[in-house]
């Protein structure tokens, strides 16, 4: 029998790439480590990873075996919160505008009885990376993300638009969008693969600057850095104050925001208040 400790052990040792590292990690012996991993392919009947140079590199029947042994950790700790003070609280991952500025509100709504234990914020790529290993509960995103066991569920729009400084000078009228200096988020990020998707004419040379979060953005542009193209909700009380303008006004880009879920993970009570509470779209 396969226990849920070997399996404790060999994620350990996947993710730390040696058996000493993962041996620090479960607070076991480097030899239990050994032990253990032998035990569990010896059960299974295949080695689950390859040794290149000093490092344990999972092979075709480890990665294979990764994802399962994932999920089942996952309801593990689950069944282990059930009857614990923190019954069925959620860890929920947040791309950097929803995380930032849309989901402190919507969690308001709960008061001091949340449904979440711990809220992640990230880009687009990594929030669904970590749902997708069943190291988050839930994900909300600002971009698609395609993966065999995720499920994406559409939850609400948000508005974007084009900014400047107002002090900037920067007009169409002046200088087309391509020729304008633009700060843009990193690669990875449900903002930059709307921006790039509205506008196809921006090339690598029309981006001025990088920055990873939409805040960030916010002050650079502020700043009389450039221009960019934001969620309403990160600038909308600059643009009321005058600080900042609105460029191509007539232009309406509406974005989707998607709920993650892991296709093979139950619902809970706390997965139905959560959904309850962000149901209501966030108020500017």
């Amino acid at each position: 029998m396969i226990s849920l400790r070997q399996l404790e052990i060999f994620l350990a040792i996947a993710a730390k790439g040696s058996t000493t590292q993962a041996a620090a990690q479960v607070a076991l012996s480097q030899s239990a480590i050994s032990n253990a991993l032998a035990e569990l392919e010896q059960r299974l009947g295949v080695r689950l990873f390859d040794r290149v140079g000093k490092r344990l590199v999972l092979n075709e029947a480890g990665r294979r075996l990764q994802p399962r042994a994932q999920l089942l950790m996952a309801q593990a700790c689950e069944l282990d919160e059930l009857f614990s003070s923190t019954q069925g609280r959620l860890a929920v991952g947040a791309s950097t505008t929803i995380g930032n500025y849309m989901l402190p509100q919507l969690l308001g709504r709960g008061g001091v009885d949340q449904p979440c234990r711990r809220v992640e914020v990230a880009n687009t790529e990594v929030i669904a990376g970590r749902v997708a290993r069943c190291e988050l509960d839930i994900g909300l995103v600002e971009g698609q993300a395609r993966h065999p066991n995720l499920e994406l569920t559409h939850w609400q729009d948000d508005e974007m638009v084009v900014v400047a400084s107002a002090a900037g000078g920067w007009t169409e009228a002046a200088v087309t969008l391509e020729q304008m200096p633009w700060i843009m988020r990193e690669k990875g990020s449900g903002t930059r693969s709307v921006v790039e998707g509205e506008f196809p004419e921006l090339t690598a040379s029309s981006v001025r600057l990088e920055l990873g979060s939409s805040e960030a953005i916010h002050h650079a542009v502020l700043a009389g850095l450039g221009v960019s193209c934001l969620s309403l909700q990160v600038v909308g009380r600059s643009l009321q104050s005058g600080e900042l303008v609105r460029l191509v006004p007539q232009r309406s880009i509406r974005r989707p925001l998607y709920i993650l879920r892991h296709r093979q993970r139950p619902d809970t009570a706390a997965t139905a208040a959560f959904m309850q509470l962000i149901d209501r779209p966030a108020e500017l």
